[in-house]
C-alpha cells in the first residue's frame, strides 16, 4: 500500500511539474512577443522606400 501511494505521488509530482513547466514557457512567450511589439524598429532597419534601391 504505501508503494501505491509513493507511486502516486510521484505521478502527481510529475504532472505539477509538467504544468507549471508549460505555463512558464507560455508566461515568457507572451513576455518576450509584449516586448517586441512595443519596440519600435528603427530607421537604420527600415529605410524609406526611395533609397531601397
Amino acid at each position: 500500500m504505501w508503494a501505491e501511494v509513493v507511486r502516486e505521488r510521484s505521478a502527481f509530482n510529475s504532472l505539477h511539474i509538467l504544468i507549471i513547466t508549460a505555463f512558464a514557457i507560455l508566461g515568457m512567450i507572451v513576455l518576450f512577443n509584449g516586448a517586441f511589439r512595443s519596440v519600435k524598429p528603427s530607421a537604420a532597419a527600415n529605410p524609406p522606400a526611395a533609397q531601397q534601391r
